[in-house]
């Protein structure tokens, strides 16, 4: 049976999302209307959206992630910052190119979400990204969770 817009958006009103249920229940099928919620007005749909788009995986979900990682709402790019994380195996460049935007946004608290997801991934790129960040993030605060991460 086919994913419709309303079976998704119901499943994203709610107010606890149970994220990988949602995930594993839609598969690909949810990717065209998460989407959709992704580039719509209602920022805390689109976060919850780009964030459901990345446990879900493939190339159509890496392309959600990284335009959200553009998107002029800070909610919008903390969930790209959180999804990062999931990008997984096979998408080193499409992770590198939104963890590289991200953790150079002008908002702190991006950067910050964008420094725990990078440190998840644990790859050579990304931990170069950390150290960079250590070194040249302007928020003292950043600095020192940066090199936090960077140590483990």
């Amino acid at each position: 049976m086919p994913v419709t817009m309303e079976d998704v958006r119901s499943f994203l009103d709610a107010d606890e999302v149970d994220y990988v249920a949602a995930a594993t229940a839609f598969g690909r099928d949810a990717l065209p209307h998460l989407e959709r919620f992704a580039q719509g007005p209602d920022v805390m749909l689109a976060s919850k959206a780009v964030y459901l788009a990345s446990l879900v995986g493939g190339e159509a979900a890496d392309a959600i992630v990284s335009a959200a990682a553009g998107s002029p709402q800070p909610p919008v790019r903390v969930a790209a910052a959180s999804g990062l994380r999931n990008l997984g195996e096979g998408a080193g460049s499409v992770a590198d190119d939104v963890a590289g935007r991200l953790l150079a946004d002008d908002d702190v608290g991006v950067r910050k979400v964008a420094l725990s997801s990078a440190a998840g991934l644990g790859t050579a790129q990304m931990t170069a990204r950390i150290r960079q960040a250590a070194e040249n993030d302007p928020e003292p605060v950043l600095r020192d969770l940066a090199g936090r991460l960077a140590a483990q």
